[in-house]
């Protein structure tokens, strides 16, 4: 029988145009309080296994990863913490809204003195200012000039770049493993910037241990960027306090609790939020964590040499290990795929009867498949888009392990709502997670309205409040208060519905959409470029958070389409050539070498499109004003959508 907890349990009545506030049941008279801090917490759990080996790099001579203890973790991260509180130039930054940080940054991929490096910070109440360590020039220029940064942690990869940059507020390079070009190191020195080396830093703090500090709860923590799709990145500051209370999320249930006993891969981005909360839990739950050999083309090889109990991805990953493993079980003979398929609809009935992804006699028909993780699996969570219930119910099915959906956004810590570890229903996201509560509100301007009496459905923009919240975008007090209002409440431009005491995510408030990557896509800004080609008259691009490409409609010009015909010896009239494939395919050329001349990721380029032979005020999805009803849009082309995804695919 299967036992699904409870999903929203309400804990206020809802104002006009709002739902009621949710909460999860265990949150119904408070939000969980801490007995300790978290810098307290680390002190006391990091010592719990002081022999226990974790932060693993794989040696490719011995084939087989080297450790550190937790011990040599906590004394690594004592002595670097004491360096850095000797350094004068570390200085508090203070912002216009009162927002304090003590900015250390950190421009280095996974590995293990990013997270000795962010121990330290935490111990000492410094706050990490984490950089992606695929950050160009201008977008480290700007992050730089955030946080006023006066020491950096970098990599032999990431230098370069800041050599390039020359920031005045950095003063220090700390160089991080090996590599280096002496033309880099000479030009930052030129610059007046001092050179040291982590086992300086490292050996010079040993010498000087400085006791920890009495900490706040609320002292800042780390400055997390988001994506900046639509203009520069914002550094939501998050404290120690917030990533405390999000950290409950793996205390309910117990289960997903790390343990001693778990193994956990690391290859998302750390300055990631998901990523983060994630790799702390592991190491509060002192488990064994591996890094990944830095490059994701490899994780497959990745994950077979570490081996996980514990896997986070995201649904960009697990498409291709759903295609990987679909391409073998296709190339089966015949009656070993008959009866694999026998074996997969009785396990998937099964599960959908009791909630358990695993069966003492069935799973023998999986061995091979739950191999491709390794074979330990035991907790999978996914994030960062939705993922399709198809692909959710063969993972779980072949992998023998449950797979957890949890969805929120950097501004609220990644996991505000996650589905039950024994829910076999996919197309939700469960309810609010342990220090989060909720409520719709209605949008009536684009037909979402949580008055259940006007058309059945309970929708509206998600808000989210809770201890667990960011403060705010640090140095950016407009986009603060765009972002939380004065009641606490994020607006996280997310439109909900309420269905079978689920919520479910079914659009965004603003433009902006999600591929499945993860990535968000601004439209406006790719239609913009694709309209500075000649000839292009009209379009409208779309993504699909279940697709990490981009399609598109298209009115071109019909003088210029006659001479792209004329070009590849087509005749017809307008209509007949919009419709013609080899015409079709030269204008989609066209667009994506204009996109690359635009600088355009490749994600934001589409990959295929529909020629309109009529202009969009004609088809009706303008407005009177001439601006583009993109939910109108949608819904009319929403078969031409889905066939230019499936020709794609074809």
């Amino acid at each position: 029988m299967i036992q699904v907890r409870e999903y929203l349990c309400k804990v206020s009545d809802g104002k006009e145009n709002e739902t009621p506030i949710y909460r999860h049941p265990q949150s119904k008279d408070g939000f969980p309080q801490s007995k300790t801090t978290l810098q307290q917490e680390f002190i006391e759990k990091l010592q719990r296994f002081p022999d226990k080996k974790t932060l693993g790099l794989y040696n490719e001579e011995s084939q087989q990863y080297d450790y550190i203890t937790y011990k040599e973790i906590f004394e690594t991260a004592t002595a670097i913490g004491s360096e850095l509180c000797s350094r004068n130039s570390i200085i508090e930054v203070k912002d216009e809204q009162g927002l304090v940080i003590k900015p250390v940054g950190i421009y280095m991929s996974n590995r293990r003195e990013w997270t000795i490096l962010d121990i330290a910070c935490i111990l000492y109440g410094f706050t990490s200012c984490p950089f992606y360590d695929t950050l160009g020039y201008n977008s480290i220029k700007y992050s730089l000039e955030q946080t006023q940064v006066s020491i950096c942690f970098v990599q032999s990869s990431t230098i370069k770049v800041l050599a390039d940059v020359n920031q005045p507020h950095l003063k220090t390079i700390v160089i991080v493993g090996d590599g280096f070009q002496e033309e880099d190191l000479d030009k930052l020195r030129a610059q007046g910037k001092e050179i040291v080396t982590w086992n300086q830093i490292l050996e010079k703090g040993k010498t000087a241990i400085v006791p920890y500090p009495n900490l706040q709860p609320d002292i800042s923590m780390t400055l997390v960027f988001t994506s900046g799709t639509t203009g520069p990145s914002k550094a939501t500051l998050q404290t120690q306090h917030n990533f405390q209370q999000m950290l409950h999320i793996l205390d309910y249930p117990p289960h997903q609790r790390f343990t001693e006993n778990d193994v956990y891969l690391s290859y998302l981005p750390l300055p990631h939020v998901f990523e983060r909360v994630l790799h702390l839990g592991a190491l509060l739950g002192s488990a064994e964590i591996n890094y990944f050999s830095g490059n994701i083309q490899n994780l497959a090889r990745d994950i077979q040499r570490c081996k996980p109990t514990y896997f986070g991805g995201v649904p960009r990953v697990f498409n291709r290990f759903y295609d990987g493993i679909l391409n073998v079980v296709n190339s089966l003979p015949e009656e070993v795929k008959v009866k694999f398929d026998q074996a997969f609809q009785m396990k998937l009935k099964y599960f959908q009867q009791t909630g358990k992804p695993d069966h003492e006699q069935l799973d023998a028909a999986f061995v091979k498949t739950k191999a491709v993780f390794g074979g330990r699996l035991r907790m999978i969570l996914t994030g960062a888009a939705p993922i399709s219930t198809k692909v959710l119910n063969f993972l779980k099915m072949t992998l023998c392990c449950q797979i957890v959906e949890v969805y929120g956004q950097t501004e609220t810590m990644g996991g505000s709502f996650a589905t039950d570890y024994f829910d076999p229903n996919c197309g939700h996201v469960g309810g609010p997670t342990i220090s989060q509560e909720f409520k719709l509100v209605s949008i009536p301007d684009i037909g979402y309205v949580t008055d259940k009496s006007v058309d059945g459905l309970i929708r509206g923009e998600i808000c989210i409040r809770g201890p667990s919240i960011s403060k705010g975008y640090f140095k950016d007090p407009e986009q603060t208060k765009e972002l939380i209002d004065n009641e606490g409440w994020v607006h996280t431009g997310d439109i909900g519905q309420i269905v079978d005491g689920t919520l479910r995510i079914i659009d965004r408030k603003k433009n902006l959409f999600k591929l499945s990557q993860g990535e968000y896509v601004a439209p406006e800004k790719v239609e913009n470029c694709y309209l500075r080609l000649k000839g292009i008259l009209e379009i409208v691009i779309f993504g699909d958070s279940l697709q990490n490409y981009c399609v598109g409609v298209v009115v071109v010009d019909p003088t210029i389409l006659k001479q792209f015909a004329d070009q590849l010896k087509i005749e017809g009239d307008y209509p007949t050539l919009c419709a013609n494939k080899e015409i079709k395919n030269y204008v989609l050329s066209q667009l994506n070498e204009q996109g690359s001349k635009e600088q355009l990721n490749g994600y934001e380029q589409v990959k295929n499109i529909y020629l309109e032979a009529k202009p969009f005020q004609q088809v009706g999805i303008l407005t009177d004003t001439l601006k583009m009803q993109r939910h109108v849009a949608k819904k009319h082309y929403q078969a031409i959508i889905q066939q230019l995804y499936e020709e794609i695919i074809n």
